[in-house]
């Protein structure tokens, strides 16, 4: 471009592109790690001498009533959506945020004996919030297999069954 010409619209984008990109890079920032996510995709599980159908009312009766008094929200063909439990949650900027976690229980009825073993499995999912009067918001960065394990320990309890309830692997 020579002096005294004017400055068409495709120079001027050409000068400001790299301009742009440069500037945008630099206000966004990058991650310096990426949140680690849940890879477990079964949750935690165990098996059960029981009928699945008897299963799903024994977790359901175990979800509504004392010590838990979650209730139900939601209930389809052998898996049943719980309210929230809440929990303090992390520190984060001088503050304990909330936490509140919900867990799908779906009930598996065994491959050889459907009517009369199955298989339970807990999946949990957490929200939080920074305090009281805020929008809850999923925290799936947040992963929380020990409260899904606790609620699984308590339905073999409920059962009668004693064994050792963990995450899936």
């Amino acid at each position: 471009m020579k002096h005294g010409q004017p400055i068409t619209s495709r120079a001027m984008n050409r000068a400001l592109s790299p301009a742009l990109l440069t500037m945008f890079f630099l206000l966004t920032g990058c991650a310096s790690h990426w949140p680690a996510m849940d890879r477990n995709l079964t949750g935690s599980q165990a098996e059960f001498d029981v009928p699945p159908k008897q299963m799903i009312e024994t977790a359901t009766r175990l979800v509504s009533e004392p010590p838990l008094s979650l209730g139900v929200v939601e209930e389809g063909k052998g898996t049943i959506m719980t309210g929230y439990q809440y929990f303090p949650g992390e520190w984060h900027v001088a503050r304990r945020w909330q936490e509140r976690t919900q867990y799908r229980i779906t009930v598996i009825p065994d491959w050889d004996q459907p009517t009369r073993k199955c298989l339970v499995q807990v999946r949990e999912q957490t929200e939080q919030r920074a305090a009281d009067g805020m929008k809850w918001t999923p925290a799936l960065e947040l992963t929380r297999p020990d409260r899904a394990v606790q609620i699984l320990q308590q339905i073999q309890q409920r059962a009668g069954q004693h064994g050792a309830a963990a995450p899936a692997r």
